[in-house]
């Protein structure tokens, strides 16, 4: 058993009533979902419990144990999937020797993770890889640290090679799902290190952490894969270091003043870039029961108003989506009255620093002058009117939702122009073509029409004038001809005809032309 573990479990606490746990639960169960929700498990409990409250310490009380008993609970991750925190509750289960748990966040129930093939025995640390739905978890029994796994359906576990890196009183992991690694923290009696694995079983290292001060005690840890570095908490020297994913490069967060007091548990936000970690310290006492820390300098606390606190550690974030780029309007070259509004940009979930805010569903409406177009849901649209359109793209997760909306697009309503060649010459007798170009200049679909030939009185002696054509509907921008055979009458007068080409049965612009007999 690890020895940070042993030790806090010598100091329990049972100063929280039964009585205070349900009130709290029942506060947390009415409340309205928060834009942004933090988890924490209170190790000193009596019992132990999970509490959340809104991000600034309003709101909130206790999740809803019912089917299993926390006993020292040493570590938490979400499944945004299953909407579930799991969490390894390192004395519990029938014989004492640890077990993995989930407990869903909506409030109905918990329950015991059964995982096939893998070992669980004192497990200290949980990590989920949502890409590959896989729960990762430290195992510390008396003959030696191991890291175990198992999908989240339960239709494999194992081991995970960590052959050729220290492996040692493990306590806390953090996994790298772009790098395909997991991480942890060694706390043995001496020198702590952090230690990493490969995914793929390929083998396993001591991480070089030089540039930062060798910690004394891991106690919280976080990968964040954009900024390429893991963070770890050193609980005796309430710090925070750093060193590259690659090894090296590493260095300590000015932190002097922050609210520490024996901080258990790292998450960070890198979308603020804020730590978060639970003072373990403070035992039943509120003020800053969870500390926090910016990158960028400035530290405070959040003190939780109604959620229980006692021997808070393990942070984990919820938050409702975040914007990182309106949707965009795409047409159709060929139909361009057919939209399809893409789905934007949004913020990831951070799995290797226990954030999560990547939405679970995406909704959609469309507007036309300012106006919800009713049915209009679904990320494609043909428009039938003109007008100006944008589309507006809802992401929500079990945190809540957020909006972003496009930029407008003018739909023009259809205009058939005809073109055709302005004069013709031709003797009496003779037969003149005309090819005649047809484009609808708008948007929207042309209705069917007819092409015709206007004479004026004065040459419907010299021209015989010929049947109209059909003209189909015409997609926007679209473009089609046809051709007009007139005849020259034998008895035609020299001279200049003139002649129409008109649209009918749509709005259309007219072609004027003439025929000059010789």
């Amino acid at each position: 058993m690890n020895l940070l573990s042993s030790h806090r479990g010598a100091e329990r606490s049972i100063a929280l009533g039964l009585a205070l746990v349900l009130v709290a639960l029942l506060a947390f169960a009415g409340r309205a979902q928060a834009a942004e929700t933090i988890f924490w498990d209170n190790y000193e409990g009596a019992p132990d419990s999970i509490s959340a409250a809104n991000i600034d310490g309003s709101g909130g009380g206790t999740l809803n144990l019912a089917g299993v008993e926390l006993k020292d609970p040493e570590g938490m991750a979400y499944d945004t999937a299953t909407n579930r925190i799991y969490v390894t509750n390192s004395n519990g289960g029938p014989g004492g020797d640890g077990e993995i748990v989930f407990v869903n966040v909506d409030g109905s129930g918990a329950g015991v993770f059964n995982a096939p093939g893998a070992l669980v025995d004192s497990p200290e640390g949980v990590a989920i890889d949502p890409a590959t739905r896989t729960v990762y978890w430290a195992n510390n029994p008396s003959g030696g640290s191991s890291i175990s796994w198992a999908r989240i359906d339960g239709s494999a576990g194992g081991q995970i090679n960590i052959a050729g890196a220290t492996a040692e009183s493990i306590y806390r992991l953090a996994i790298d799902p772009v790098g395909k690694r997991i991480y942890w923290g060694n706390n043995p009696s001496g020198t702590s290190s952090i230690s990493y694995a490969n995914l793929d079983n390929t083998g396993a290292a001591n991480l070089d952490i030089a540039g930062a001060s060798a910690p004394e005690t891991v106690t919280g840890l976080s990968v964040d894969p954009v900024a390429g570095r893991v963070y770890w908490l050193d609980e005796e020297s309430e710090r925070i270091s750093y060193a590259n994913l690659n090894g090296g490069g590493g260095g300590d967060i000015s932190l002097t003043g922050a609210p520490f007091d024996e901080p258990y548990g790292l998450a960070l936000d890198p979308s603020i870039g804020r730590f978060y970690w639970g003072n373990y310290g403070q035992e039943e006492e509120t003020g800053n029961a969870i500390g926090f820390a910016n990158l960028a300098g400035g530290f405070g606390g959040i003190t939780p108003l109604t959620a229980p606190v006692d021997g808070p550690q393990d942070p984990v974030i919820l938050k409702s989506p975040s914007g990182t780029g309106v949707p965009t309007i795409a047409r159709n070259p060929k139909a361009p009255a057919e939209l399809t509004c893409s789905s934007g940009g949004w913020g990831p979930d951070y799995a290797g620093s226990f954030v999560y805010q990547a939405p679970r569903t995406l909704a959609y409406q469309w507007t036309q002058n300012g106006a919800a177009i009713p049915g209009a849901t679904t990320p494609a649209l043909l428009a039938t009117t003109p007008g100006s359109y944008a589309c507006t793209v809802t992401a929500a997760n079990h945190a809540g939702s957020a909006s972003q909306g496009s930029a407008p697009v003018n739909v023009n309503a259809s205009t058939v122009k005809l073109t055709t060649k302005r004069k013709a010459k031709a003797d009496p007798g003779d037969l003149v073509t005309f090819q005649v170009k047809i484009v609808n200049q708008g948007d929207l679909q042309s209705n069917p029409a007819r092409i015709c030939v206007k004479l004026p009185n004065a040459a419907k002696d010299d021209l015989r004038k010929p049947k109209c054509k059909k003209l189909g509907p015409l997609s926007g921008l679209a473009q089609r001809s046809a051709k007009f055979r007139i005849k020259v009458k034998p008895g035609a007068d020299e001279g200049v005809d003139k002649l129409t080409f008109q649209v009918k049965g749509t709005p259309g612009k007219a072609a004027k032309s003439k025929i000059i007999v010789r």
